[in-house]
C-alpha cells in the first residue's frame, strides 16, 4: 500500500480476506488484521464511509475477542477515530481518541510510542476542529 497503488491492495485484501474468513473463521487473528490493513486501503483512498463501517466491525470483534485494553484493539480504535476525523466527525473522532489516549498511558506508559502518537493525534484533531469551527464561525458571520 506504500507504492500508492491502492486500488491493486484493495483488489488483493479482498480476496485474502474472503479466504481467511472461511479457512480460518472471520475472529481469527489473521483474518482480523486483513480486514483492517483493508479498512486502511480504503481510508488511503477517500473511502472513508467505508472504512468506518469495517474499522467498526474489526473493532467491535476485537473488543471481544481480545479485550478492550489489547494492544490491536486500541490501534483500530485509533484508526476508527482518524477516519471519523476525515469525515469531520470531530466530536466523536476527539471522544475516541481521549478514551484510547487514557488506556494507552494506563496500560502501556506515558512514553509508549503509540500513546505517544494517539497524545499527537489527538492535539492535532483539536487543533483542526478549532480551526475548523473558527473559520465556520467567520463564515457565518459574513454571510449575514
Amino acid at each position: 500500500m506504500h507504492q500508492g497503488k491502492y486500488d491493486e491492495a484493495e483488489k488483493i485484501l479482498r480476496e485474502v480476506l474472503a479466504v481467511t474468513t472461511r479457512v480460518l473463521g472471520a475472529d481469527h487473528p489473521h483474518t482480523l488484521t486483513t480486514a483492517g490493513n483493508l479498512a486502511r486501503s480504503l481510508w488511503l483512498q477517500g473511502k472513508y464511509d467505508e472504512s468506518e463501517k469495517m474499522e467498526r466491525e474489526v473493532l467491535e470483534v476485537r473488543k471481544r475477542v481480545l479485550g478492550a485494553e489489547h494492544r490491536d484493539t486500541l490501534t483500530t480504535a485509533g484508526n476508527l477515530a482518524q477516519s471519523l476525523w476525515r469525515q469531520e466527525k470531530y466530536d466523536e473522532s476527539e471522544k475516541m481518541e481521549r478514551e484510547v489516549l487514557a488506556v494507552k498511558h494506563q496500560v502501556l506508559g506515558a512514553e509508549y510510542p503509540g500513546t505517544l502518537t494517539t497524545a499527537g493525534n489527538l492535539a492535532v484533531s483539536l487543533s483542526c476542529k478549532k480551526s475548523t469551527m473558527s473559520r465556520r464561525r467567520w463564515i457565518a458571520r459574513c454571510l449575514q
